[in-house]
């Protein structure tokens, strides 16, 4: 660990928490209340990136809670799948139920190592035999890399994804950014302003069901009372997406390897959820909210009993341009 990184335990809210600061950023997560992210501060820019507890209580949790019924602050950790369903996978696991939002958001996290300037912490699963850990460690001042690992701890093959859930805040100068491959997003909601599952829409300017335009790159106020969850096609590999606050210029830039982690669903929520306005860069190992569609379509990792799968995220801050 070097002189201008530290790792301290800490406190949020009431619930003991750990600390991981440099001289542009600050990083705090707990580990009891789902090993969540709750905050992420470019100390530079005097910026905070994830959207805090506003009206709603913040504590430990209830295994298989609802997901909106918490506190919808800082970043979850969705795990093995993200809406909630029956377990898919033919097996001694089939129909298992699996919660909301999946478990691991929901369950206290272990903490395995605070050393050298990395926190690593680690759940067990209980509709599924696994072990998921992460791993938090500031690369550079500006830069924190999440380097995750999940392993089959039963005796027969098990499906799974993963997602990140992180609450970023928006504002009127806030733009979503996502690299030139991108031209079109495929709708995952049956929500009346975006139609079924499965329509398509213009990156980054579409008319929705009403025939109104909207720029799906930016995020209108809470009073709009709408969202929506869109994902980057699946035959697009991408590798980074962003937050430009285009007023101050100042921005958060999320990279990680297609190969590793091959889906990014784009949820924004426009005061329907939320109280605030929120943008959730949800990186993921599996095509769809849902594991039971993920797996009918192909598009989820299958762990071997024993087998350990790993994958990281490198999030940046900066200011001026954004790197492509």
């Amino acid at each position: 660990m070097t002189d201008d990184i530290t790792l301290t335990p800490s406190e949020w809210r009431g619930q003991p928490a750990w600390a991981l600061e440099s001289a542009r950023l600050r990083v705090v997560t707990t580990a009891g209340v789902g090993a969540k992210i709750v905050s992420i501060t470019d100390k530079a820019a005097g910026h905070e990136w994830l959207v805090a507890p506003a009206d709603r209580s913040f504590g430990l949790l209830t295994y298989g809670a609802t997901f909106i019924e918490q506190d919808m602050s800082g970043w979850d950790e969705m795990f093995p799948t993200i809406k909630a369903c029956a377990y898919p996978q033919p097996g001694p696991y089939a129909g298992a139920a699996l919660p909301d939002h999946g478990e691991v958001w929901a369950l206290p996290w272990e903490m395995i190592a605070a050393e050298d300037g990395a926190l690593t912490l680690g759940v067990d699963g209980r509709a599924l035999p696994y072990r998921l850990m992460r791993t938090l460690r500031l690369d550079d001042a500006a830069t924190l890399r999440l380097s995750y690992a999940a392993t089959n701890t039963g005796a027969h093959p098990i499906t799974a994804l993963w997602a990140a859930h992180p609450q970023f805040t928006a504002g009127d100068d806030t733009r979503i950014a996502l690299p030139d491959a991108v031209r079109e997003l495929y709708n995952v909601r049956d929500i009346p302003d975006w139609g079924a599952w499965g329509l398509r829409y213009p990156w980054p300017r579409a008319r929705d069901q009403r025939g109104q335009w909207v720029d799906l790159d930016r995020i209108a106020p809470p009073e709009s009372g709408t969202c929506r969850k869109l994902y980057v096609p699946p035959e697009v590999a991408i590798g980074w997406a962003a937050l430009v606050e285009e007023g101050a210029g100042h921005w958060l830039r999320l990279a990680w390897s297609p190969q590793d982690v091959p889906y990014l669903g784009l949820w924004v929520d426009e005061g329907a959820v939320n109280s605030v306005r929120t943008a959730a860069l949800e990186i993921s190992t599996g095509f769809h909210d849902s594991l039971v569609t993920a797996w009918e379509k192909r598009a989820v990792p299958v762990l071997a009993p024993g087998e350990r799968r790993t994958w990281e995220v490198l999030l940046r801050v900066g200011t001026g341009p954004l790197p492509g």
